[in-house]
């Protein structure tokens, strides 16, 4: 199966000689480098680094049977160097790779499990166009963090789950089916060559390069999946190398729990809303203009905000303009309260999906 298409791993990295070297050694591993024709490629961009991150990376591949490395070292100018430079570099190099394969990325500090190569082929065999990965901090880091910050992470991530439920009752995807998850970041990211090209790349921003590139993906029509094999290893780590990232996020968990803060989550009823209108959006598929633009303003949107040309806008790019999900949605709810009126609302559509 692996060798009808060419698999190529495009990471970014900055001073990362302590982490990159795991990564390196977990890629060896891959179960897929058996069933390919040829070695495993992985594209190393190292951004404006200087702690032997290439010395220690080298003589890892030097070990790992099954893989052939090519180390980009580049010193980009200061408004340049960050992550998204570097993520874009590293997969432009791998597109070059293999123009008519796969793309895969993930970060320095990500240990992909063994088959993740292989699941992502899988995926996009399955009919994927992009695939995302499911993160998973590190086990014994994130215990080093206290209990305090496990009941938080374990909040959020349930709260996660269930409104991810609620989307796949509410807006179901026959490509994308429940049980999934809800990850599509840097760390675990597979798209076909061909898309990557399709949508002009990854664009180089200084932060969120990935999401925003996953979005673009999507409105432009292609399909995206969550498949809970594919996984991969962060770290837990608070100082992280990209602003508005993991570490970020993390560090702010940490201070909300030593002020004894709340977990407040995003509105039960704002969320159903979204996905009510996104599933309502995904009707406007073969309507004449008139008749998109009434549906529009049926749901309070108004045409001219989403450029003079609607339609031709399709219902995948209203969706990423109107209903998309917002990662910085502001919490207004308790914990509890939210979790409960979710764990309810699922139950009430369950059984009127049943009883029909």
């Amino acid at each position: 199966m692996h060798d009808l298409v060419v698999p190529v791993v495009a990471v970014p990295a900055r001073n990362e000689a302590v982490l990159l070297p795991r990564l390196i050694e977990a890629l060896g591993r891959q179960t897929a480098i058996a069933g390919l024709a040829a070695p495993l490629r992985v594209v190393v961009v190292l951004n404006n680094t200087d702690d032997g991150s290439k010395k220690a990376v080298s003589a890892v591949a030097e070990r790992a049977e099954g893989l052939l490395l090519k180390i980009i070292d580049v010193d980009f100018p200061p408004d340049r160097a960050h992550v998204g430079s570097a993520r874009r570099l590293a997969m432009d190099l791998a597109a070059r790779e293999a123009p008519s394969g796969v793309i895969l990325t993930t970060d320095a500090d990500a240990v992909p499990a063994d088959d993740w190569v292989e699941r992502n082929l899988r995926a996009v065999h399955a009919g994927a166009d992009i695939v995302g990965g499911r993160i998973i901090g590190d086990p014994q880091e994130e215990a080093r963090l206290g209990s305090g910050f496990l009941r938080r992470a374990a909040t959020y991530s349930r709260y996660d789950a269930l409104r991810d439920e609620l989307a796949s009752v509410i807006d179901p995807l026959e490509h994308d089916p429940w049980p999934r998850h809800r990850d599509h970041t840097g760390a675990s990211i597979a798209v076909c060559s061909q898309v990557y090209a399709a949508v002009g790349g990854m664009e180089p921003l200084p932060f969120r390069e990935d999401r925003a590139f996953v979005s673009r993906v999507v409105a432009a029509g292609y399909r995206l999946s969550h498949p809970l094999d594919v996984t991969v290893t962060v770290s837990a780590r608070t100082c992280g190398r990209a602003p508005g990232g993991m570490a970020d996020c993390l560090r702010s968990w940490l201070k909300e729990e030593a002020e004894g803060a709340p977990i407040l989550l995003e509105c039960p009823r704002q969320i159903e809303e979204r996905l009510r209108l996104r599933s309502a959006i995904r009707g406007f598929q073969g309507r004449d203009p008139g008749a998109v633009r009434r549906m529009m303003r049926q749901w309070g949107l108004k045409p001219g905000e989403a450029g003079r040309d609607i339609p031709p806008l399709s219902p995948a790019e209203l969706i990423e303009r109107f209903a998309a999900d917002d990662p910085d949605a502001t919490g207004t709810v308790p914990d509890v309260i939210a979790i409960a009126a979710l764990e309810r609302r699922l139950a009430e559509l369950k059984e009127v999906s049943d009883a029909a």
